[in-house]
């Protein structure tokens, strides 16, 4: 039976009340809790949402271009689908790698574009060390860096490593590979945007060819106590005074020597520095696996997280939740976490107090989205510069519910990456 307004506010109030019951029940009975999570009792309660490395630096993008050359932005709601094709190709056995050099841009766009073919794309890039972490293979090349792969679902033989940066490809020769597994996987009931893979201002970006209908959502949330992380980054088992000042919108507090965690309660945020680390520079390699740790050692949820940038003049990492295949904006201003290691041993920390717990009911309609062409043409007409546009992304947008505190709002739309930072479509057009 469809659920009318009339009964919406009860059954949020219900929601909360079973949340705050469960959240209770953990508390009490922390054991009991850890045992239907199918983890021992001796298992930390804070280790509980952490997920490894090869989880966090999964592939954000699924598109498949099917033989006539029809492309589709794919995601599994009831599964994650970078998972599952991940579990497919670690069973492949991979051989040498080789670089190929396109030579135009077009030659390029051929390989994103290649019909029977399966394109993951990564928001920012990562490296082939890091590819040999998620799947579990053996590859040389350990430095060289890429965006995207490419797996041709009528080759056995070879899959593609692209980078769209300088356009260069890395194509790995396949000893055993199981296409029939990836084509069981396409069979799945998988949400489907048709879209078309083009160049934009400095990447090539999907873009959606008609209108989308997208589904939005609420959940409730959690802020995790500033006891927590003091405990986590200040104390860190050790007997430390940690003393605290109150200002007007944060509050600051330090072990006394080289670590601060500064709270801003109205923004739901906080930052944490240190200046006592050993090592003072890190290569890509390092800068990644670095700051996988630092958000693991913060004790943020990690169940929805997924490596969202890189900017190596800035020696930042970047993470976002995702809901539903689609990044969550404005949780803060950069994310759920951003990691920045300085030289001279500094280390930051930026990250969000707040994490989604459960979809609540909610009476919003699914929001009807304009192509990515109209956004682009619009914006132009605006008298926004395309130049200045580096990408586009429909992501979901993080509100405060007006019903509850417990709650918020996740409202999809078009995010436009804007002279250096993120803005809606409906914002920039609203400030036009």
């Amino acid at each position: 039976m469809k659920i009318t307004k009339a009964f919406l506010p009860l059954g949020l109030t219900l929601a909360v009340a079973v949340s705050v019951t469960l959240s209770a029940m953990i508390w009490t009975n922390p054991a009991q809790y850890e045992r239907s999570r199918q983890r021992s009792s001796n298992t930390p309660t804070t280790e509980l949402n952490t997920r490894p490395q090869k989880d966090i630096y999964l592939p954000t993008e699924v598109v498949y271009t099917n033989a006539s050359g029809k492309q589709e932005l794919l995601n599994n709601r009831k599964v994650n689908l970078t998972t599952e094709i991940r579990e497919a190709l670690s069973k492949w056995d991979l051989g040498s790698i080789r670089r190929e050099r396109p030579g135009s841009r077009s030659a390029y766009m051929h390989y994103l574009t290649t019909k029977s073919s399966l394109l993951m794309s990564y928001s920012a890039p990562v490296n082939i060390k890091m590819f040999n972490t998620i799947f579990g293979s053996k590859l040389v090349r350990t430095f060289a860096e890429f965006s995207r792969i490419m797996v041709p679902l009528n080759d056995a033989k070879h899959l593609y490593l692209l980078d769209d940066k300088d356009q260069e490809v890395y194509r790995i020769s396949v000893r055993k590979s199981d296409l029939a597994a990836l084509q069981k996987i396409l069979k799945e009931n998988l949400f489907r945007i048709d879209v078309q893979m083009k160049w934009f201002t400095k990447s090539a970006i999907p873009y959606v060819t008609n209108s989308v209908t997208v589904q939005s959502y609420s959940y409730l949330v959690n802020q995790q106590s500033t006891d927590y992380f003091t405990t986590r980054l200040l104390n860190k088992g050790e007997s430390t005074n940690v003393s605290a000042k109150k200002n007007k919108d944060n509050t600051i507090y330090s072990d006394g020597a080289s670590r601060q965690l500064t709270v801003y309660n109205k923004s739901g945020t906080a930052l944490y520095e240190d200046y006592s680390a050993l090592q003072s520079s890190f290569n890509f390699s390092q800068a990644l696996s670095a700051s996988y740790s630092a958000v693991k050692s913060i004790g943020i949820p990690m169940e929805n997280l997924r490596y969202y940038g890189y900017n190596s003049g800035k020696s930042t990492v970047t993470y976002r939740s995702f809901v539903e295949g689609f990044p969550i904006f404005n949780q803060s201003n950069y994310g759920a976490a951003r990691i920045q290691m300085l030289s001279q041993g500094v280390r930051r920390y930026n990250f969000s107090l707040y994490s989604l717990q459960v979809p609540v009911p909610n009476d919003k309609k699914a929001e009807s989205l304009p192509s990515t062409q109209s956004v682009i043409d619009r914006l132009v007409a605006a008298g926004y510069s395309k130049k200045q546009m580096t990408t586009l992304q429909l992501g979901y947008q993080w509100l405060a519910s007006s019903s509850s505190d417990k709650v918020v709002n996740l409202t999809p739309t078009w995010y436009v990456f804007y002279n250096g930072s993120w803005k809606t479509y409906d914002q920039m057009l609203k400030q036009s």
